[in-house]
């Protein structure tokens, strides 16, 4: 659920912006604003053959160098989610689940192991194939087959003998004919329905997927039953998206969709001041002067991806061994402060690990205190009135933890910041070796739950340089994921968040980050979750 590749920052803070740079786990709303009048250029429309106006929009975007099939990367600018379709999505308004492929959500046998669907007649691919069940049946195998970094789907039954080579045919499959199919799982597991959502998930032609080999996502080798067609790709400066006129779902209202590789954040800007693009996301180290430029301040769009920004502590490190230090160094930092300056307006300050884009978020939570003086008082009560601790950082993140030794400076903590490799950064993690570090952690999921699980449970903490290990905790996250009932969902979820973040203080939340991008006036309806979303996409100017 939560992707092992997302132990890097949300937030864009380099040239490059692409999935793994604000990844994603991200919702957003359509965004319209402000005054382009004074910019240069026009979107929205060109000619074609001198007779038809159509309705474009121009994307700009660092180039990945990847293939779109993110069943072996998640390195892409949103590809899959605009040619292919997944069996159901996640609303990005509501965050509720929504059917797409299917007649409806599947039905749940009472044990909680059996899921039933139903796919939507007649929808086809874009090179004229009718979906079936068996192409359901060859993704969700592939998935496995190939690996793919995410969490969850291993609950399917017969999962972990595609994963080791020992069967090619996912047991936990089951078709009845060419529009039934049944899913079972090992294990009850609540939050699979939104492992269906996920980009992983995009339903590939068998077929066609086949035929193409090792070259599948790759140039123009890559066809779904999406809104979009992948109608030119030539790797390097641009790709083209066109309208499928067959979509199921009705044709989007946009003609074509222009991808345009700028990989430099100031070049990007550039282009989209002089109007040669309509779309880009704006790296948080321009915003203050993109904020203060009235051409634009007005195009400038938040969306809240599903990350916290957070301070992993190894709980093995005698010097965090008593809970009332770690009480103290969370009563020690003014995240609104921080928010406010060092990130630029660009984060919320955490009042949980849950963030409010995710199921399991509690509105009743305010925000994590600031109360300085408690903190000292804490420390004292420790016998930690001489606290040196060491923290292991990567480039992106000095800033932040710069700031934060500043604040615990302050109530009498010495920090030794140090700036290291992030190839070094993640191996120290993952063998147990890094003191204090700063993470920011994400979900596909939207699930509040397996956001938390997928780092702080027991199984997983000790594979993280956290060693994180709540009975309590534990227990909570099973008992949300094992509940076919919302409501007791919800009160676990967030009886786990209190566990790890009020009670235990086993992490320490600092910010929600919020991504910044910018849009021309005239465009409606654009959708962000992980990447944009443009079937709905409409222009009217």
């Amino acid at each position: 659920m939560a992707s092992s590749r997302n132990g890097g920052p949300v937030r864009a803070t380099s040239s490059s912006l692409t999935r793994r740079s604000f990844l994603r786990g991200a919702i957003g709303v359509a965004a319209t604003a402000g005054a382009a009048g004074a910019l240069a250029g026009c979107g929205g429309a060109s000619s074609n053959a001198g007779t038809t106006t159509e309705k474009v929009l121009r994307f700009g975007v660092a180039n990945p160098k990847a293939s779109f099939d993110t069943q072996i990367t998640s390195n892409t600018w949103g590809a899959s989610e605009n040619v292919c379709d997944t069996l159901i999505r996640l609303n990005p308004d509501s965050k509720q689940l929504e059917p797409v492929l299917v007649t409806s959500l599947p039905t749940v046998s009472e044990d909680g192991l059996t899921y039933t669907f139903e796919l939507k007649d007649g929808v086809k691919f874009h090179d004229g194939s009718t979906l079936t069940a068996e192409d359901v049946r060859y993704t969700l195998t592939r998935v496995l087959a190939k690996q793919a970094q995410s969490d969850g789907y291993d609950k399917i039954a017969g999962a972990k003998d595609v994963v080791s080579g020992a069967a090619t045919e996912l047991a936990g499959f089951s078709a009845q004919d060419d529009r039934h199919f049944t899913i079972t799982l090992s294990q009850p597991f609540s939050s699979f329905p939104y492992l269906l959502a996920q980009f992983y998930a995009s339903i590939y032609p068998h077929e066609a997927c086949e035929a193409a080999g090792d070259s599948w996502g790759t140039g123009t080798d890559f066809i779904g039953c999406g809104p979009f067609k992948l109608e030119s790709n030539d790797d390097s400066t641009e790709v083209v998206l066109t309208a499928f006129d067959e979509y199921h779902d009705g044709k989007p209202a946009i003609d074509r969709v222009e991808v345009h590789y700028i990989d430099d954040g100031n070049t990007r800007m550039m282009n989209y001041t002089n109007g040669d693009i309509d779309l880009c996301f704006l790296d948080t180290s321009l915003l203050d002067q993109y904020k203060s430029n009235d051409d634009v301040s007005g195009q400038i769009v938040y969306y809240t991806p599903a990350a916290t920004q957070f301070l992993n502590i190894n709980l093995n490190d005698e010097s965090f061994q008593d809970v009332r230090v770690r009480q103290a160094l969370s009563l020690a930092i003014n995240r609104q402060e921080l928010c406010d300056t060092i990130l630029s307006g660009a984060a919320k300050p955490c009042s949980a690990f849950i963030p409010s884009s995710e199921t399991g978020y509690d509105k009743s939570a305010e925000v994590l205190p600031y109360d300085p003086d408690q903190a000292r008082k804490l420390l004292a009560e420790a016998g930690a009135t001489d606290l040196h601790l060491t923290a292991q950082v990567r480039s992106q993140d000095q800033a932040v933890m710069v700031a934060i030794q500043n604040y615990w400076q302050q109530v009498g903590v010495t920090v030794d910041v140090q700036v290291i490799d992030s190839g070094l950064w993640r191996e120290s993690r993952s063998n147990g070796s890094l003191s204090l570090t700063l993470v920011t952690w994400s979900t596909l999921s939207f699930v509040g739950v397996e956001h938390m699980g997928s780092y702080f449970r027991s199984d997983k903490a000790k594979t993280r340089s956290s060693f994180y290990d709540s009975p309590a905790f534990d227990a909570y996250v099973d008992a949300a994921r094992s509940s076919q009932d919302e409501a007791t969902q919800l009160d676990n979820a967030i009886q786990a968040d209190r566990q790890l973040v009020r009670v235990d203080y086993g992490t320490i939340p600092v910010d929600w980050p919020q991504n910044p991008y910018v849009l021309r006036e005239g465009y409606e309806g654009l959708e962000m979750l992980v990447d944009p979303h443009f079937r709905k996409v409409t222009y009217n100017k």
